[in-house]
């Protein structure tokens, strides 16, 4: 399908798709789908391994050697933009700093594998738009952890054997279906002949006895890291080499997304408008009706029969989920009224109202935390939340300079998201909250 707009209207053309064709194959398509079996063991091993977090550090570093190598050869390093570096410090800061310490636990691996996958992609040129971070980002991601690896996910083995099957053809399959035919033939035989041999020569026995006690010790465990390790370097491998070479890189189309984004503007301005109103309302008469317990942080000032932790945490995660579900609740009224782009005065107001009393909310939420950690000191619990607090504060202070200045939402709050991230991951908070309790509390700051 293709989208043209005339005279004002989008058209939509049935276009056919062409085959796709497999891309010629150079040395360092085959060295490097040699060099990710490797890859793809490596990444078993570490998984596997008791020491995963020192593992871990030490693979992001290789993995990012790899693709960067990868890269050169094919002569697109140098056109690598300033935000793939960007992507590629966040994702050494992620990977680097587990072996030391973490206060995000498996949520970082999560987080380091989709950032891996990321930039993978962009160092490739394969993003959706301008091959930078857009409002797309969420497509983005969806293409480098699921469309184009698994679309490409049979290319190492076509790479690797692609110049045999044109020089030799089907001769030289046949010879290697001869020899993988033999080695299965041949096993059953060894498991009656072994046994016989080694009761007829103690000698034998013994060396028998000893080669199956190191294969069960150790060549079992390293062939089921192997047999594993195929699809993981057949999905990594998919990913750069479709990202290098463009093969299944342009299945999700900015046409198609803006068609899809132009059918879902269905709902009316008036019952969009009507919703916001309802909603602020409501926030309107619970701020009225509950002020003087909300605000009484700002001031310093604690609610009678309330203790510090009663009153920090009565209605702290409540309060952040409202924030999220008025995110949801801000992009669903720009996404579905079918003002689209154009102004309409009455829901940009709504928008202004509902984001300057969801701030009001989340500033609560915030007071209400330092007091508390002003009375019991710091923990990485408490801080966690309070960042994300803090990032959400950032979002809808967005949205509000959005409906007077134009610029990419999106993209910025996913930056700074990411930078966030980073620092928690790098700064050693665990040690820096205990430092800082002990020395609040030797000065009476804290109980």
């Amino acid at each position: 399908m293709e989208f043209k707009e005339q005279n004002g209207e989008i058209q939509i053309h049935e276009v056919k798709r062409p085959p796709v064709v497999f891309p010629e194959c150079e040395t360092a398509d085959r060295l490097f789908a040699l060099l990710y079996f490797l890859v793809g063991y490596g990444f078993i091993f570490v998984v596997s391994s008791r020491y995963f977090e020192s593992y871990l550090a030490i693979f992001t570093l290789c993995y990012g050697a790899v693709v960067l190598s990868y890269l050169y050869l094919k002569g697109k390093a140098e056109t690598l933009s300033k935000e793939s570096w960007f992507w590629f410090l966040v994702m050494l800061s992620m990977g680097l700093t587990y072996a030391f310490y973490s206060v995000w636990g498996i949520l970082q691996v999560l987080a380091l594998m989709m950032v891996a996958a990321y930039w993978t992609l962009l160092t490739t040129d394969r993003l959706l738009k301008c091959n930078r971070t857009s409002e797309w980002v969420f497509f983005d991601v969806w293409n480098a952890m699921v469309v184009v690896p698994f679309c490409n996910f049979g290319c190492q083995v076509r790479v690797l054997f692609r110049r045999a099957e044109e020089k030799e053809g089907e001769k030289e399959k046949g010879k290697i279906g001869a020899v993988l035919l033999g080695l299965v033939l041949v096993f059953p035989v060894l498991m009656i002949v072994l046994p016989l041999l080694s009761s007829a020569d103690a000698g034998f026995e013994h060396l028998v006895g000893n080669l199956l006690q190191y294969i069960g010790d150790h060549l079992m465990l390293v062939f089921l890291r192997i047999l594993f390790a195929i699809p993981v370097s057949f999905y990594l491998f998919g990913l750069v080499f479709g990202g290098v070479h463009g093969r299944n890189t342009e299945r999700i189309k900015v046409s198609s997304l803006m068609e899809t984004k132009r059918q879902m503007r269905v709902v009316a301005d008036t019952t969009v408008c009507t919703a916001l109103l309802v909603l602020c309302f409501v926030y309107l008469l619970f701020i009225g009706l509950q002020g003087s317990y909300l605000f009484s942080a700002f001031a310093g000032g604690l609610p009678e029969e309330f203790t510090y932790a009663e009153y920090a945490r009565r209605g702290f995660f409540e309060l952040c989920q409202i924030g999220v579900w008025n995110l949801v609740l801000l992009w669903s009224a720009g996404a579905f009224a079918k003002s689209g782009e154009e102004k309409h005065r009455g829901l940009e107001g709504l928008k202004v109202l509902l984001s300057v009393l969801t701030l009001l909310l989340l500033m609560t939420a915030i007071s209400k935390m330092g007091m508390y950690m002003s009375v019991y000191g710091l923990t990485v619990r408490r801080i966690l939340p309070l960042v994300l607090m803090l990032w959400m504060v950032l979002v809808f202070v967005s949205v509000l300079v959005r409906q007077k200045k134009e610029f990419e939402v999106v993209r910025v709050c996913v930056l700074a998201g990411a930078v966030m991230f980073c620092l928690l991951c790098v700064c050693p908070v665990e040690k820096w909250v205990e430092v800082y309790n002990v020395w609040a509390r030797a000065r009476g700051l804290i109980v």
